[in-house]
């Protein structure tokens, strides 16, 4: 039996050579930290050229608006969004809160918050006739 041949791998072709100069070619040369600070100072030019051009256009749309006798409100059923300042970060909105803390502790070392249902330890201990303040931390 012959054996077939096994079809030839395609040779994947190299990326273009950088410019001679050119910006990728002095990032390859730069350290992690150097690049880290590299993408930091990119990310805040992003952010203030975006905000500047939200500015722009703002102004252009309500100039035009103005320009043809319509107010903002008539075009967008409010009044025109105020340019955004830049502010700290946000809380993430699943934020884990921190537990609440123990009001109450048990013979054997259970805990319990005094919030919501009373744990089972503690409403077995008063059905035997015990306070709830024995318990207080």
């Amino acid at each position: 039996m012959a054996r077939k041949a096994a079809p030839a791998k395609r040779a994947r072709k190299a990326p273009p050579p950088a410019r001679k100069g050119s910006v990728l070619d002095a990032l390859e040369r730069l350290s992690v930290s150097e690049l880290r600070r590299v993408v930091d100072r990119a990310n805040a030019l992003i952010q203030e050229r975006a905000e500047g051009e939200r500015r722009t256009f703002i102004e252009e749309v309500t100039a035009r608006a103005k320009s043809l006798g319509l107010s903002v409100t008539e075009l967008f059923g409010r009044s025109a969004p105020k340019p955004r300042k830049p502010s700290a970060p946000r809380k993430k909105a699943g934020a884990k809160r921190a537990s609440p803390t123990v009001q109450y502790r048990g013979p054997n070392g259970e805990e319990w918050s005094g919030r919501g249902r009373p744990a089972r330890w503690i409403t077995e201990l008063e059905a035997q006739g015990r306070k709830r303040e024995e318990f207080a931390v």
